[in-house]
Order: C-alpha cells, then sequence, then structure tokens
C-alpha cells in the first residue's frame, strides 16, 4: 500500500484540490431563496463651499426588500436578484433647524409620481458578486432608474484581495479590494472609469478646473450575505486661478441588514433565459448611469433679453463688469438658440451691437450659433471687415474648438479674400484651431490633418517674403513637433525677418522636442558659424538654447563670446544671465553659478560691458494657486536708439504655464532718422526705417502690425499722430468654460460648470515731438472678468447647489518716454497698475419643487491698492532724472 511517506504525499495533494474549492464556496456571496430580506438603505448628499463653511444637501432614506427569482441549479453563487423599494422619504442632511428647513420630514408621498417609480421593482443577475445584467421596466429613465442603479451597485462585490475592472453605475471602472476576516474594503478610481463623454474641458489647464475624486466602500459579510455596506464618495471640483472657486460634492450610502423572514418560494423557470421570458422582461438596461439633459439656463430669447437690456447698458465699454456679465449671459442664450433666431438677431444688430453679438456667439460655439455666423458673414466684403475681424479673434481664443468650426475657417480660405489683413488672420486663427485641438488629442481628426497639409502645402508653394511669413506665423500657433525640421530650414533662411520667425517658434516648443540636432543649429546661428545673422535671430537662438537644459560646454562657449560680440548684444546677453542668477527655477541657473567659477569667465575684463540694453523680470501677483510674473528686455542698438522690446506677462500654476500676453516691438533704421537731411537718410546703407509689433494672447499670435515701412511712410505718419488711441484688439473672450456632469456612485447625478468672461480693450498713443527730440509712448491694458461657478443636482424632487463667483475689472499700463536729444539716449519705463475693485460672492440653495427656496448668500469686497512696479535699478535712476528734469 506504500510506504507512510507516499501516505502524506496523497493527502497533501487531496487537501490542495479538493479543499480549496470547498473553501472558495464557503465564503462566496449568495441570498437564500425562499426568503425576503430587509435592509435600511440612506443615501447621503452634500455640497460644501470651498471659501467659507456653507452647505447644501438632502438625504433618501428608504426600506429596501430583496428576494431572489431565479437560483443556477448547479451554482447556488449565480442568481437572479430583486430588490424593491418599499418605504422613502426626503430629510435634512445639513444642520438647519426650524425656518431654515425646506424639508421638516417631508415624505415622497407628496410627490405621487415620483413615489410610484420609486416602488416599482428592479432585478439584476449576481454571479459571483459581479453585475451580469440590470432588469426593470423600458419605461423608467432618468433621474428614479440611476437612483436604483446606485443601489444595484452596492451589491457588487468580491471576497478576493486585488485589482480588477468593473462595471456599473458609475462606468467601467478600475475597483480594488482588500479583505480581511469578514471585512471588505473597496476603493473605485473614478479618474480610470470609461463612461460617455459628460462635459468639455479646455487646452490650457491654468484656466482650466482641478477635479480631485475619491470613492471607497467599506463591507461587512456573514454566512455569504451583506450585513452592512458604507460607500463614501467626494469630489472636490476647483478653479485652478483660485482654489476656493468651486465646491466639494460629498456622496454616502449607507446599506444596513435590518431582518430575513420566510416566504414562499417564486419559480419562473429553471434557466435565466426561461425566467425572464416568463417575466415579460426582453433586453438588460444599461448598468451606466445615463446623463440627463439640464434644462435650459435662461429661456428668454436672444431678442428678447437684447431688448431688455437698459439703455444705460455699453457693450461697447468692456472695462466694465456689467459688460462681462452680459457677455456671459449671451453666451448661454446663444447656445440654446437655433440657427434662423441667432442669425435674424445679427441681421438686425446695430452697429454698437453687431461685434458684441458675434463674440457671444463665437464663443458659444454650438453648430447653430456657428453656422449663422458662416452665413452671416462674407469674407468678400470690405465693409465687413471690422465684423470678420471680431470672429476670428473669438475664434482663435475659443477654449475648446470643433471640427466645425475648423470646416468653416477652411472654406473660407479656399475662396478669394481681397483683405491682405482677414487673410494674414484667418490663417493665423487657422494655426490657432489646429493647435489647440491637437492639445485636446484631436489631431488625427480628417478636418485637423486637412488643415495640416493646407498651412504645410502653402507654406511649400510661397515665394513671396510676407507669403512666408504669414504661414510661418500659423505653424507658430499650431506647434507642431512634426514641422521641427521644416523650422530649422527656415532658420538658415536669407531674409532675416524669416528666420527670426522660425527661431521664435523653437522658442515656444516643450524642452521634450529641442533635440540635440536643434540646439547644435542654434549654437550655429548664436556663434555665426556659417552666416552672418540679426540681433534679434542671435538672441531668439541664445533663449532656445539656455532655456533647454544646455551642457556646461555650451554655455562656457557662449560666456566666452561675450567678449567678442556687439556691445549693446552682450550687455544684453550678461543682463539676462544676471537676471536668471537672481531666481533658482530656471533650469539653467545653476549651470550658470558653476560655470562663473571660472577665472578665466568671471572676471571685470569679459563680464562689464557697457550699454543700455536691459533684462528684467519680477512679479506682478503671488497667491497660494498663482504666481504672475513678469519679464522686460530692452535691446538698443550700438548708435543708442531703442531696436527691440519686448515685454512678457506669464500666469504660472504648479504644474502648467500661461503666457497671458507678449508684446514685442522691433524697430529698424531709426538712427538715421535724427540726421540732419533726408538725403542723408536715402544714402545710408543700414537699411529702410521700420517699426513692427507682434502680439501673443493667452498663448494665441496675432497679426503683426506694421507702424511704418520706409522714410516717406514714416514721415506721413508722423505728421498724421494724433492724442486718440488707436484700437490694438478689443472684444470679449469666454476665457473659462468647463463643464461637467458627475454620475456619483449613489445614482444621483451632479453638475458643475465654470465660467469666466473677460472684457479686453488694449489700445496704444504714440506722443512724439521732432523739435524737442521726445517720444512718449502708452500700452493700455484695461479688461473686466467674470467667473462664475456652480455646482448643484437638480432632480424631480428637488434642487439643491452651490454657486460661487468673482468680479474685478483692472487697467495696467506701460508707459515709454524717450529722449533723443542727449547721448546716450535717456529712456524711462514706467509700468503702472491702478487700483481696482474685487468682489467674490457665494451663494447656496434648495429648493422643492414646490415650496419656498432657502438661500443664503455671502458677500466679500475689497479694493486692492495701485502700484508702480519696479524694474530693474538702471531703469529707476533715468526715470528718476527725467521725471525730475519734467518737473
Amino acid at each position: 500500500m506504500g510506504t507512510p511517506e507516499a501516505w502524506k504525499m496523497w493527502i497533501l495533494l487531496f487537501a490542495i484540490f479538493t479543499l480549496r474549492p470547498v473553501e472558495a464556496q464557503a465564503v462566496g456571496l449568495a441570498y437564500k431563496s425562499g426568503a425576503l430580506f430587509t435592509y435600511k438603505y440612506n443615501v447621503d448628499l452634500l455640497l460644501e463651499t470651498l471659501s467659507s463653511p456653507a452647505t447644501s444637501g438632502f438625504r433618501v432614506e428608504a426600506v429596501v426588500g430583496l428576494h431572489v427569482v431565479w437560483e443556477h441549479s448547479s451554482n447556488q453563487h449565480e442568481q437572479l436578484v430583486q430588490l424593491q423599494i418599499e418605504e422613502a422619504q426626503l430629510l435634512n442632511v445639513s444642520e438647519r433647524m426650524g425656518d431654515q428647513s425646506i424639508f421638516k420630514d417631508i415624505p415622497t408621498e407628496s410627490l405621487p409620481t415620483v413615489t410610484k417609480g420609486l416602488k416599482a421593482p428592479v432585478m439584476f443577475h449576481w454571479k459571483n458578486g459581479k453585475l451580469k445584467a440590470l432588469y426593470g421596466s423600458v419605461d423608467e429613465t432618468g433621474f428614479i432608474l440611476n437612483l436604483k442603479r446606485g443601489l444595484v451597485s452596492l451589491f457588487q462585490l468580491q471576497l478576493n484581495s486585488g485589482t480588477i475592472t468593473e462595471i456599473d453605475v458609475s462606468g467601467n471602472c478600475r475597483v480594488t479590494y482588500e479583505t480581511a476576516s469578514n471585512q471588505v474594503t473597496k476603493i473605485k478610481d473614478l479618474r480610470s472609469c470609461e463612461r460617455p463623454e459628460s462635459g468639455l474641458g479646455l487646452s490650457n489647464q491654468v484656466l482650466g478646473v482641478q477635479w480631485q475624486p475619491i470613492c471607497k466602500g467599506l463591507y461587512s459579510v456573514e454566512n455569504g450575505i451583506i450585513k452592512t455596506a458604507v460607500s463614501e464618495e467626494s469630489h472636490v471640483i476647483s478653479l485652478n486661478l483660485q482654489s476656493t472657486v468651486g465646491a466639494k460634492i460629498i456622496s454616502r450610502q449607507q446599506l444596513r441588514y435590518l431582518s430575513s423572514e420566510h416566504r414562499p418560494e417564486e419559480y419562473y423557470g429553471k434557466s435565466l433565459q426561461e425566467t425572464l421570458h416568463n417575466l415579460r422582461i426582453d433586453t438588460p438596461l444599461p448598468l451606466t448611469g445615463t446623463l440627463e439633459k439640464a434644462p435650459c439656463k435662461v429661456c428668454t430669447p436672444a431678442n428678447d433679453y437684447l431688448k431688455s437690456l437698459s439703455k444705460k447698458t455699453a457693450l461697447q465699454d468692456l472695462s466694465k463688469v456689467s459688460t462681462a456679465k452680459t457677455f456671459l449671459a449671451f453666451v448661454q442664450l446663444m447656445r440654446e438658440a437655433k440657427k434662423i433666431e441667432i442669425l435674424n438677431l445679427l441681421k438686425k444688430a446695430g452697429d454698437t451691437e453687431i461685434c458684441f453679438l458675434i463674440d457671444s456667439a463665437t464663443a458659444a460655439h454650438t453648430e447653430s450659433s456657428l453656422s449663422a455666423l458662416s452665413e452671416y458673414l462674407d469674407f468678400t466684403k470690405d465693409a465687413q471687415i471690422p465684423q470678420l475681424r471680431t470672429f476670428l479673434y473669438a475664434s482663435a481664443f475659443s477654449s475648446h474648438p470643433s471640427k466645425h468650426l475648423l470646416h468653416i475657417l477652411l472654406a473660407k480660405l479656399q475662396n478669394k479674400i481681397p483683405s491682405r489683413e482677414i487673410q494674414e488672420t484667418i490663417v493665423l486663427v487657422i494655426g490657432a484651431v489646429i493647435g489647440k485641438m491637437c492639445q485636446q488629442n484631436q489631431c488625427r481628426l480628417q478636418e485637423v490633418e486637412t488643415a495640416k497639409k493646407t498651412i504645410l502645402d502653402r507654406l511649400n508653394a510661397a515665394t513671396e517674403e510676407a507669403d512666408i511669413k504669414m504661414y510661418l506665423l500659423a505653424l507658430k500657433n499650431a506647434l507642431l513637433p512634426e514641422t521641427i525640421q521644416l523650422l530649422l530650414k527656415y532658420a538658415e533662411w536669407k531674409m532675416s525677418s524669416v528666420a527670426a520667425i522660425a527661431v521664435s517658434i523653437l522658442q515656444r516648443f516643450p524642452t521634450i522636442h529641442i533635440t540635440q540636432e536643434v540646439k547644435k543649429q542654434m549654437n550655429m546661428i548664436f556663434h555665426q558659424s556659417r552666416n552672418q545673422y540679426g540681433g534679434t535671430v542671435r538672441l531668439a537662438a541664445f533663449d532656445v538654447i539656455l532655456n533647454n537644459h544646455p551642457s556646461a560646454m555650451e554655455l562656457k562657449n557662449i560666456l566666452l563670446s561675450i567678449r567678442e560680440i556687439e556691445s549693446e548684444l552682450s550687455k544684453f546677453i550678461v543682463a539676462k544671465l544676471q537676471n536668471i542668477l537672481r531666481s533658482d527655477y530656471h533650469p539653467s541657473s545653476k549651470l550658470i553659478r558653476k560655470a562663473l567659477k571660472d577665472t578665466m569667465i568671471y572676471n571685470y575684463h569679459r563680464l562689464s560691458r557697457t550699454g543700455s540694453s536691459s533684462s528684467s523680470s519680477g512679479y506682478l501677483a503671488v497667491t497660494k494657486d498663482v504666481v504672475t510674473s513678469y519679464n522686460m528686455d530692452l535691446i538698443f542698438g550700438d548708435s543708442g536708439i531703442l531696436e527691440q522690446s519686448q515685454s512678457d506677462f506669464i500666469v504660472s500654476t504648479e504644474k502648467n504655464r500661461l503666457l497671458a500676453s507678449q508684446v514685442s516691438i522691433v524697430a529698424q533704421g531709426l538712427d538715421s532718422f535724427f540726421r540732419e537731411s533726408s538725403k542723408e537718410v536715402e544714402d545710408d546703407g543700414d537699411g529702410e526705417a521700420t517699426a513692427s509689433m507682434s502680439v501673443i494672447l493667452f498663448d494665441v499670435q496675432l497679426p503683426p502690425v506694421v507702424f511704418f515701412q520706409g522714410y516717406s511712410d514714416l514721415m506721413e505718419k508722423l505728421w498724421s499722430l494724433t492724442e486718440e488711441p488707436t484700437s490694438i484688439i478689443k472684444g470679449s473672450i469666454l476665457v473659462i468654460d468647463h463643464l461637467q456632469a458627475i454620475q456619483l456612485q449613489s445614482g444621483i447625478q451632479a453638475s458643475t460648470e465654470f465660467q469666466g468672461g473677460l472684457g479686453i480693450d488694449v489700445s496704444g498713443t504714440i506722443a512724439l515731438s521732432l523739435w524737442s527730440q521726445q517720444s512718449t509712448t502708452n500700452i493700455r491694458n484695461r479688461g473686466s472678468l467674470v467667473i462664475n461657478s456652480v455646482t448643484k443636482v437638480d432632480t424631480p424632487l428637488l434642487q439643491v447647489g452651490v454657486n460661487c463667483s468673482l468680479e474685478t475689472a483692472a487697467s495696467l499700463d506701460f508707459v515709454s518716454s524717450v529722449k533723443f536729444l542727449e547721448s546716450p539716449i535717456l529712456i524711462c519705463l514706467q509700468l503702472l497698475k491702478k487700483p481696482f475693485p474685487y468682489r467674490e460672492t457665494v451663494t447656496i440653495y434648495q429648493s422643492l419643487r414646490k415650496g419656498d427656496p432657502f438661500l443664503i448668500r455671502k458677500t466679500r469686497t475689497l479694493r486692492v491698492q495701485g502700484m508702480e512696479l519696479p524694474l530693474h535699478r538702471a531703469n529707476s535712476e533715468m526715470c528718476k532724472k527725467m521725471l525730475s528734469e519734467e518737473a
């Protein structure tokens, strides 16, 4: 019969192959047939503000009956289970007493339609704790069915530790189980859930919204049935710009076993299919919650709303908060209006209204609004140039452009456009739309591929300098990594202005795309290894090297070359490096410090450069959420004339960065203007006098503005100068547009919406005196900003919500004063921030479908003091001298 050792081996093998399955069955989930199990079920929902302790919410309390309808003959862990809500009532969940409570234990019997729907039974196919299918009345939809999905989802449970994928009311989600004795912890990764698209996002997250979800459940199981189940879920939705704007959604489900009692067994069939057939159930219902369409927010027709506005409402004064509020209201109206309504509104609008309505319709970005705009706007009519410009700029700033918009823009581009300005603008806007759609993972859409091919084909076919620059600027907005090789070719272009644009595009690419090949060519441009380049091109190449982790040798070569570079250029490079050393966040600051330990580099002979060029940076505002900073670069020619100025205003969060604005002014050949006669100018070999301005706003490159080109054009414009401001850009922009539907584990659907309307008015004035050889330039930035945050739950029973809003209107002037009479030329730069108001309002509300609502509103108002922002010391000393002389 074998040795004792052999018997031990057989016993061990027998235990392995027989005891394991028996153990698994013993702890499996299964309800006993022929019994009615009763549970107490609670759902709590709470909405909290992030800025102050204020809440809104409700509780649904119910008694639930459960019994088995069908059980597999050979697997007791596969069942068809019926759930039925027998009693339900609404209660207050927040700490409010007396008149502040709208509930006062109101039973749902006061709402018979809802009560009837709640009491209709629902069934689920359950196999080894996993939900396989959901069955119920085909007439059930919306809120009631989602509530039942939430209840059924509590019964999805695994008793083995590990991570799996499950489908329930939240979608197809990754779930982790941790088991200990009869306790099971269930953690659902809500970010992993796959479900239908439930909102709109933004291409740049600085202006976006942060969503922080958590879902955790705790179960106790005895004898194969669930004794208690508690699932807690929270969602914090906050604005990246200011984390106090937003709300926290807290949802809690609790299922508690009460009792069980015997009841006659119900047999509807031997198989699941037969049972379903006998119960007259044809098809299963989706396990995942369905999104409900929210009712209209502003149901007044747009035309009636426009008529209702006060005559004092100045839609053209974009510096007023009231205008920004009206803009946000119009965006909502346009999103709910039909094409014919929008078209009629545009056709009947007056001159003071039309651009405002075009901004609103473009920001609405529905197929109806875009189709109406496409039909209304005629790109062949010069009379419509202001309206065309408004539409194109609004399209460029769209936070989530669509393929429908891209299709319209491409169709307009294919037709003849008489206006060169509009032609340049539409090309740049197409580039911006391509770039934003690629950031939103839509780069492979057919419309985007067609748009990319159109821009690249036209660039390759272009022969005129103006056309090449136009299509390159479109690529600057698109920022496509696959065009880097093409940009390197244009960086070697014979025309300096073309090369400057190509290198400026490379400046905007993230470090991951700046390869060794790119850096090698930038070094060759900076050191002029092959060709001679203008200062603008060389400094752009220097910036690419410096901002993309240069090697120690690259940095050493730059520092060693300073002595051989023209004085003003070398003065700027030294100032730039010194500016970097004052900040620890720049990627090259540590490497620069290390390089300067070499006495061959760090000495007076090499680093002490003469000249007026400078580079400075500082902070406009610093909060716990964002840092708003500025960079100011001034580059003079060796004759003392300002050749290039660039001011950057940057908004940064912990992980993202937004170039809010960049204004770059380039002037060439101006030193000859101050000579004795125009004949000397004609004989001068430095090239014709030109001046132009390039503007980037919210990461979008706008068409360059040419002030003058040539001596004759300069003189003509000098004599026609007036003190009236010249508009650079003016319009209303939907800078924040986030809509998100949140399907909670309980089945309740919450929605959150953030909208930010910005009214912006940038204008410039130039005063020039040939007699005193003095000029003053003022770039005035005025604007208003309104941000609304709405987080709510809208059900057939009641509405609860939390609203946050902030309002502000500000002005920032950049004044540049220059005296040409002395040598060297005196220049004073002033960055003036004027006082401005700021208001923040929080509103919480609760309301039943019938009855008086409960509402609390809190407002905080303050006035931010104005100030003149300090630049570098040399500028302060020069301003002191100039202003004292004027006094």
